[in-house]
Protein backbone atom coordinates (compact mmCIF):
# COMPACT_ATOMS: atom_id res chain seq x y z
CA UNK A 1 0.00 0.00 0.00
CA UNK A 2 1.16 3.54 -0.68
CA UNK A 3 0.05 7.05 0.25
CA UNK A 4 -2.72 7.11 -3.07
CA UNK A 5 -4.25 3.87 -1.86
CA UNK A 6 -4.27 4.99 2.27
CA UNK A 7 -6.46 8.43 0.84
CA UNK A 8 -8.87 5.82 -0.97
CA UNK A 9 -9.49 3.68 2.19
CA UNK A 10 -10.69 6.30 4.10
CA UNK A 11 -12.92 7.15 0.84
CA UNK A 12 -13.79 4.01 0.83
CA UNK A 13 -14.48 3.28 4.54
CA UNK A 14 -16.19 7.03 4.82
CA UNK A 15 -18.84 6.23 2.24
CA UNK A 16 -20.16 3.14 4.16
CA UNK A 17 -20.10 5.42 7.35
CA UNK A 18 -22.12 8.24 6.33
CA UNK A 19 -24.75 6.14 4.76
CA UNK A 20 -24.80 3.85 8.09
CA UNK A 21 -25.00 7.38 10.07
CA UNK A 22 -27.69 8.90 8.11
CA UNK A 23 -29.77 6.29 8.43
CA UNK A 24 -29.19 5.14 12.10
CA UNK A 25 -29.44 9.22 12.76
CA UNK A 26 -32.99 9.89 11.49
CA UNK A 27 -34.37 6.87 12.94
CA UNK A 28 -33.39 7.35 16.26
CA UNK A 29 -33.55 11.52 15.77
CA UNK A 30 -30.18 11.91 17.46
CA UNK A 31 -28.23 14.98 16.58
CA UNK A 32 -25.21 13.47 18.08
CA UNK A 33 -25.26 10.69 15.22
CA UNK A 34 -26.55 13.14 12.34
CA UNK A 35 -23.32 15.41 13.59
CA UNK A 36 -21.05 12.50 13.34
CA UNK A 37 -23.01 11.37 10.01
CA UNK A 38 -22.49 15.20 8.34
CA UNK A 39 -18.12 14.43 9.77
CA UNK A 40 -17.89 11.60 7.60
CA UNK A 41 -19.34 13.19 4.67
CA UNK A 42 -16.56 15.84 5.66
CA UNK A 43 -14.28 13.03 5.33
CA UNK A 44 -14.92 12.26 1.91
CA UNK A 45 -14.58 15.46 0.87
CA UNK A 46 -11.42 15.98 2.96
CA UNK A 47 -10.00 12.59 1.25
CA UNK A 48 -10.95 13.46 -2.05
CA UNK A 49 -8.97 16.86 -1.72
CA UNK A 50 -6.13 14.89 -0.38
CA UNK A 51 -5.68 12.67 -3.10
CA UNK A 52 -6.37 15.38 -5.63
CA UNK A 53 -3.46 17.53 -3.91
CA UNK A 54 -1.45 14.38 -3.68
CA UNK A 55 -1.29 13.58 -7.18
CA UNK A 56 -0.47 17.03 -8.22
CA UNK A 57 2.06 17.54 -5.95
CA UNK A 58 3.73 14.07 -7.18
CA UNK A 59 3.92 15.67 -10.62
CA UNK A 60 7.82 16.34 -11.69
CA UNK A 61 9.11 19.79 -11.59
CA UNK A 62 8.24 21.96 -14.84
CA UNK A 63 9.18 25.58 -16.75
CA UNK A 64 6.86 27.14 -14.47
CA UNK A 65 7.28 25.37 -11.14
CA UNK A 66 10.73 24.79 -11.17
CA UNK A 67 10.24 23.82 -7.61
CA UNK A 68 7.70 21.21 -7.97
CA UNK A 69 3.76 21.17 -6.77
CA UNK A 70 3.86 20.54 -3.51
CA UNK A 71 2.20 23.45 -2.43
CA UNK A 72 -1.15 21.59 -3.35
CA UNK A 73 -0.32 19.46 -0.40
CA UNK A 74 -0.12 22.34 1.68
CA UNK A 75 -3.31 24.08 0.21
CA UNK A 76 -4.91 20.58 0.86
CA UNK A 77 -4.34 20.64 4.53
CA UNK A 78 -5.80 24.43 4.24
CA UNK A 79 -9.08 24.10 2.98
CA UNK A 80 -9.72 21.00 5.04
CA UNK A 81 -9.02 23.04 8.44
CA UNK A 82 -11.58 25.17 6.68
CA UNK A 83 -13.96 22.44 5.95
CA UNK A 84 -13.75 21.12 9.32
CA UNK A 85 -14.44 24.86 11.12
CA UNK A 86 -17.34 25.43 9.08
CA UNK A 87 -18.47 21.70 10.28
CA UNK A 88 -18.31 22.40 13.61
CA UNK A 89 -19.67 25.66 14.01
CA UNK A 90 -23.13 24.16 11.83
CA UNK A 91 -23.04 21.23 14.64
CA UNK A 92 -22.58 23.84 17.68
CA UNK A 93 -26.12 25.63 16.10
CA UNK A 94 -27.54 22.88 15.66
CA UNK A 95 -27.24 21.74 19.07
CA UNK A 96 -28.34 24.47 20.64
CA UNK A 97 -31.13 24.31 18.55
CA UNK A 98 -32.09 21.05 20.08
CA UNK A 99 -31.88 21.91 23.26
CA UNK A 100 -34.05 25.26 23.25
CA UNK A 101 -37.19 23.28 21.13
CA UNK A 102 -36.50 20.11 23.40
CA UNK A 103 -36.24 18.13 19.89
CA UNK A 104 -34.52 15.20 21.50
CA UNK A 105 -33.71 11.57 20.41
CA UNK A 106 -35.97 9.08 21.25
CA UNK A 107 -33.68 5.40 20.63
CA UNK A 108 -30.51 4.69 21.50
CA UNK A 109 -28.84 0.81 21.28
CA UNK A 110 -29.22 1.25 17.19
CA UNK A 111 -26.86 4.21 17.52
CA UNK A 112 -24.32 2.68 19.74
CA UNK A 113 -23.95 -0.18 17.65
CA UNK A 114 -23.21 2.07 14.21
CA UNK A 115 -21.08 4.00 16.38
CA UNK A 116 -18.98 1.15 17.76
CA UNK A 117 -18.66 0.07 14.39
CA UNK A 118 -17.41 3.51 13.65
CA UNK A 119 -15.22 3.57 15.75
CA UNK A 120 -13.25 0.06 14.43
CA UNK A 121 -13.07 1.14 11.29
CA UNK A 122 -11.88 4.37 11.36
CA UNK A 123 -9.34 3.59 14.17
CA UNK A 124 -8.00 0.94 12.03
CA UNK A 125 -7.75 4.09 9.08
CA UNK A 126 -5.93 6.77 11.19
CA UNK A 127 -3.43 4.19 11.62
CA UNK A 128 -2.82 3.06 8.24
CA UNK A 129 -2.71 6.47 6.97
CA UNK A 130 -0.82 7.95 9.62
CA UNK A 131 1.85 5.18 8.87
CA UNK A 132 1.94 6.00 5.49
CA UNK A 133 2.06 9.82 6.22
CA UNK A 134 5.41 9.14 8.05
CA UNK A 135 7.07 6.76 5.74
CA UNK A 136 6.31 9.15 2.41
CA UNK A 137 6.07 12.67 4.13
CA UNK A 138 2.99 13.59 3.07
CA UNK A 139 1.37 16.57 5.37
CA UNK A 140 -1.65 16.39 2.98
CA UNK A 141 -2.11 12.37 4.46
CA UNK A 142 -1.73 13.67 7.76
CA UNK A 143 -3.97 16.37 7.96
CA UNK A 144 -6.65 13.98 6.84
CA UNK A 145 -5.67 11.64 9.22
CA UNK A 146 -5.84 14.07 12.03
CA UNK A 147 -9.45 14.64 10.52
CA UNK A 148 -10.52 11.35 10.63
CA UNK A 149 -9.07 11.00 14.34
CA UNK A 150 -11.11 13.49 15.09
CA UNK A 151 -13.92 11.39 13.75
CA UNK A 152 -12.84 8.54 15.61
CA UNK A 153 -13.00 11.01 19.13
CA UNK A 154 -16.26 12.04 18.28
CA UNK A 155 -17.73 8.92 18.14
CA UNK A 156 -16.49 8.08 20.93
CA UNK A 157 -17.84 10.89 22.93
CA UNK A 158 -20.97 10.48 21.23
CA UNK A 159 -21.33 6.47 22.09
CA UNK A 160 -20.85 7.59 25.73
CA UNK A 161 -23.78 10.05 25.80
CA UNK A 162 -26.11 7.27 24.03
CA UNK A 163 -25.04 4.63 26.70
CA UNK A 164 -25.79 7.29 29.60
CA UNK A 165 -28.96 8.22 27.84
CA UNK A 166 -29.54 4.67 27.33
CA UNK A 167 -30.14 4.21 31.49
CA UNK A 168 -30.53 7.61 32.61
CA UNK A 169 -32.87 8.53 30.33
CA UNK A 170 -31.15 12.07 30.15
CA UNK A 171 -32.57 12.72 26.47
CA UNK A 172 -30.50 16.94 26.84
CA UNK A 173 -27.11 14.98 27.28
CA UNK A 174 -27.67 14.19 23.20
CA UNK A 175 -27.17 17.94 22.16
CA UNK A 176 -24.69 18.88 24.44
CA UNK A 177 -22.57 15.69 23.47
CA UNK A 178 -22.97 17.02 20.25
CA UNK A 179 -21.91 20.65 20.90
CA UNK A 180 -18.72 19.48 23.08
CA UNK A 181 -17.84 17.29 19.76
CA UNK A 182 -17.84 19.96 17.91
CA UNK A 183 -15.62 22.40 20.03
CA UNK A 184 -13.09 19.14 19.80
CA UNK A 185 -13.14 19.29 16.33
CA UNK A 186 -12.67 22.88 15.74
CA UNK A 187 -9.54 22.22 17.96
CA UNK A 188 -8.02 19.67 15.41
CA UNK A 189 -8.61 21.87 12.98
CA UNK A 190 -6.59 25.25 14.18
CA UNK A 191 -4.01 22.59 14.62
CA UNK A 192 -4.11 21.21 10.73
CA UNK A 193 -4.25 24.62 9.92
CA UNK A 194 -1.44 26.37 11.62
CA UNK A 195 1.21 23.62 10.33
CA UNK A 196 0.47 23.93 6.53
CA UNK A 197 -0.18 28.01 6.74
CA UNK A 198 3.43 27.36 8.66
CA UNK A 199 4.64 25.62 5.18
CA UNK A 200 2.75 27.86 2.65
CA UNK A 201 4.30 31.05 4.19
CA UNK A 202 8.16 28.93 4.33
CA UNK A 203 8.53 28.64 7.99
CA UNK A 204 12.11 27.12 8.48
CA UNK A 205 12.75 23.76 9.08
CA UNK A 206 12.21 22.57 12.58
CA UNK A 207 14.83 22.63 15.13
CA UNK A 208 16.00 18.73 15.32
CA UNK A 209 16.76 19.24 11.10
CA UNK A 210 18.28 22.84 11.84
CA UNK A 211 20.71 21.30 14.12
CA UNK A 212 21.25 18.48 12.11
CA UNK A 213 21.93 21.26 9.32
CA UNK A 214 24.05 22.76 11.87
CA UNK A 215 26.53 20.05 13.10
CA UNK A 216 27.41 18.78 9.49
CA UNK A 217 28.53 22.06 8.74
CA UNK A 218 30.38 22.16 11.71
CA UNK A 219 32.57 18.96 10.80
CA UNK A 220 33.56 20.47 8.23
CA UNK A 221 35.74 23.37 9.96
CA UNK A 222 38.39 23.75 9.06
CA UNK A 223 38.86 23.29 6.41
CA UNK A 224 35.87 25.76 6.14
CA UNK A 225 36.11 28.88 8.27
CA UNK A 226 32.96 29.13 8.74
CA UNK A 227 29.21 29.79 7.76
CA UNK A 228 26.95 32.05 7.50
CA UNK A 229 23.33 33.09 5.66
CA UNK A 230 21.70 29.98 6.66
CA UNK A 231 17.76 29.93 5.16
CA UNK A 232 15.62 26.99 5.03
CA UNK A 233 12.02 26.36 3.91
CA UNK A 234 10.02 23.22 3.53
CA UNK A 235 7.78 22.57 -0.01
CA UNK A 236 5.74 19.33 0.62
CA UNK A 237 8.23 16.87 1.68
CA UNK A 238 10.83 18.60 0.40
CA UNK A 239 13.12 20.76 2.27
CA UNK A 240 15.29 23.58 0.51
CA UNK A 241 18.55 25.06 2.70
CA UNK A 242 20.67 27.38 1.08
CA UNK A 243 24.12 28.94 2.88
CA UNK A 244 27.56 30.66 1.91
CA UNK A 245 30.62 28.59 3.37
CA UNK A 246 34.05 30.89 3.86
CA UNK A 247 37.15 29.31 2.82
CA UNK A 248 41.15 30.65 3.16
CA UNK A 249 41.94 32.87 0.09
CA UNK A 250 44.14 30.51 -1.04
CA UNK A 251 42.37 27.81 -1.47
CA UNK A 252 41.38 26.51 -5.15
CA UNK A 253 38.19 26.80 -6.68
CA UNK A 254 38.36 22.82 -7.55
CA UNK A 255 39.37 22.47 -3.80
CA UNK A 256 36.48 24.26 -1.88
CA UNK A 257 33.79 23.00 -4.69
CA UNK A 258 35.08 19.13 -3.87
CA UNK A 259 34.26 20.28 -0.19
CA UNK A 260 31.04 21.57 -0.20
CA UNK A 261 30.12 18.62 -2.41
CA UNK A 262 31.26 16.55 0.19
CA UNK A 263 29.00 18.46 3.03
CA UNK A 264 26.02 18.99 0.94
CA UNK A 265 26.12 14.25 0.52
CA UNK A 266 26.78 14.28 4.12
CA UNK A 267 23.34 16.58 4.49
CA UNK A 268 21.43 14.54 1.94
CA UNK A 269 22.28 11.33 3.64
CA UNK A 270 20.62 13.13 7.21
CA UNK A 271 18.02 14.41 6.29
CA UNK A 272 15.43 13.02 3.55
CA UNK A 273 14.60 15.40 0.15
CA UNK A 274 16.95 17.88 0.33
CA UNK A 275 17.80 20.02 -2.18
CA UNK A 276 20.58 22.25 -0.69
CA UNK A 277 22.45 25.70 -2.67
CA UNK A 278 25.55 26.58 -1.30
CA UNK A 279 27.67 29.72 -1.99
CA UNK A 280 31.13 29.82 -1.53
CA UNK A 281 33.04 32.41 -0.17
CA UNK A 282 36.66 33.76 -0.17
CA UNK A 283 37.92 35.00 3.14
CA UNK A 284 38.56 38.59 1.57
CA UNK A 285 35.29 38.87 0.10
CA UNK A 286 33.15 38.40 3.54
CA UNK A 287 30.99 41.22 3.65
CA UNK A 288 29.17 40.71 7.51
CA UNK A 289 26.38 42.05 6.07
CA UNK A 290 25.38 40.81 3.50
Amino acid sequence: MNKFKAALLAISVSIILVILKVVIGIITNSISIISDALHSFMDILASSITLAAMYFAAQPPDKCHNYGHGRYEDLAAVLQSILIFIFSITIIFQGLSRIFTQNYLNETVPGIIVMSLSITLHSITVLTMLKYAKKEESIALKANALHLLADVLTSIGVIIGLIVIHFTGVKIIDPIVGIIVALVIIKTGYDIGKESIGQLLDTSLSKEELNIVIDKIHQFIPPILSYHHLRTRRVGNHRYIDFHILFPDDFTLHKAHSIASNLEMELQKSIPNLKTTIHLEPKSHFHPKF
